[in-house]
Parts: structure tokens; C-alpha cells; sequence
């Protein structure tokens, strides 16, 4: 058995833009619909959503039909939460808040086997197919996506030595925290914050790594894929159901 190639990183390989979706909702059920529209991934949410370990698996587990590629996106850089989520079979890692270089080499040693790194081995478990993926363990680097979020002024000024750092794929901005942490909260288009998204594109082009950003307005998912950036998420599960029950509510009440 073998275990089928990761598109998204297939994608950022040669520079194609994919836009994906975020996925907060904690519900099997509801990735399973949002799979459905084709988006190229989707972010399982662990930071900000009520997801837990069984959560995510269900949300992997129904992936499986799909062609998009999860994104699981931890609450930390715990090692214990890497290894957990990439046992469980999430390949692809986001991890928030990434300040240096040093943070981004030790996030790359746990999602890796001795020798190069410290990922705890288990003969069998669901990422290798309970033991069914001949070599697994000798090539499990291959299919792994690795996106380093830049959040704060600190991830800012290191984003090109994060972005050098072997193993590290993708900067993805953090437009809510960034601008919080920039003193603009709620403002991403803020001038200051605006030139700090570029300057983290910038940083990744130049270590040949992709960039990414969460653009939930067309406006702006338009525009940063015409600048660069390949990796967009153009927006959300909870979002499309807020908004679309407003907007139908709204339609009668008017």
C-alpha cells in the first residue's frame, strides 16, 4: 500500500496557488460539505475552535474521499500535539505564532524520526494505515507540509531566517494577530500592516518557500494572489453559514 501524494505540497512545489477553506466548526459533518466545493485544502482549526484529538480525526477520516489536502492547525508547538495529530494522520502542520528560527528548527525536529528529529515511533497507527504503508517510517518526510505562522513583530523580523530553516514550507500570515500586535486591531489594511504582509511574502520568495494568508474578502484574496502569495484561504465554514443565514433572514425581513 502506499500512501497517496500530498497535492497541496505538490502545488507550493511548483508555485501554483491554491486556495483552500477553514474549517471551525469541529464537525465531520460540515468539512465533509465543505470538501465537496473542490477547494485544494482545508484547515482543520485546533487554535480557536472546540476541536479535540477525535475531532480531528473524524475530520481527517472523512477527507479521505477528497482530493483536498487537511491542514490541521495545532493550538501550540507542543511536541506531545505534533506527534499526536501526525500519528492520527495529519501530514500537513500549521503552527501558530512561529518567532525564530530556533522555534521553527525544534517544530521540524518533532514532526521528524531520529535522525532527524525526535518524533516518538509507533510501528502502527492510522497514518501509516495501521501498518500497512511499506516504509513509512523511512519516508514519511516526503508527504509532510510544514506552514509557519508569522503573528507578530518578532516572527516579522526574523520571517527570512524562519523561511531558511530546512523543513519549514510555507509563511502564513496571520492577518487578525498580526494587525493586533502591530497596534491595529481589526485592521489589516492598515498601511504599516499591509507593507509587514509583503515583507513576510518577500522573505519566503527569497528562500524559494511559499507564502500564505488568510483573505476571507474577495477583494483581497484577488489581490494577494495577483502579488504572490499561493496559499489563500478565502474563507471559512462558519462563516459562509453566518453569513448566509443573515443575508437569507435579512432578504425577508426587508
Amino acid at each position: 500500500m502506499q500512501e497517496r501524494p500530498n497535492l497541496l505540497k505538490a502545488a507550493i512545489a511548483a508555485g501554483r496557488p491554491c486556495v483552500g477553506l477553514w474549517c471551525s466548526l469541529a464537525s465531520a459533518l460540515t468539512t465533509e460539505v465543505v470538501a465537496g466545493s473542490g477547494a485544494g485544502w482545508l484547515l482543520i482549526d485546533g487554535e480557536h475552535s472546540p476541536n479535540d484529538l477525535r475531532s480531528v480525526m473524524a475530520q481527517l477520516q472523512v477527507l479521505g474521499g477528497f482530493t483536498s489536502e487537511p491542514v490541521v492547525r495545532l493550538p501550540s508547538d507542543d511536541p506531545t500535539l505534533i506527534k499526536q495529530a501526525m500519528d492520527i494522520g495529519a501530514r500537513s502542520l500549521m503552527i501558530p505564532n512561529v518567532r525564530s528560527a530556533d522555534q521553527a528548527r525544534a517544530i521540524v525536529a518533532a514532526m521528524n524520526y531520529a535522525p532527524r528529529g525526535f518524533r516518538g515511533f509507533s510501528v502502527a497507527h492510522r497514518a501509516n494505515a495501521f501498518g500497512r504503508i511499506a516504509g513509512y517510517h523511512a519516508n514519511a518526510r516526503a508527504q509532510q507540509l510544514l506552514v509557519a505562522q508569522i503573528e507578530c513583530e518578532t516572527g516579522l523580523a526574523n520571517a527570512a531566517e524562519i523561511a531558511a530553516v530546512d523543513g519549514v514550507d510555507v509563511l502564513f500570515v496571520g492577518p487578525g494577530d498580526l494587525s493586533t500586535n502591530m497596534g491595529a486591531m481589526g485592521n489589516p489594511a492598515a498601511e504599516h500592516v499591509q507593507k509587514a504582509i509583503s515583507a513576510v511574502r518577500v522573505a519566503a520568495a527569497k528562500a524559494g518557500k511559499a507564502s500564505g494568508i488568510l483573505a476571507p474578502v474577495k477583494a483581497d484574496a484577488d489581490r494577494y494572489l495577483a502579488d504572490g502569495f499561493t496559499m489563500v484561504a478565502v474563507g471559512s465554514d462558519l462563516g459562509l453559514l453566518a453569513r448566509g443565514a443573515d443575508a437569507l433572514i435579512a432578504s425577508f425581513n426587508r
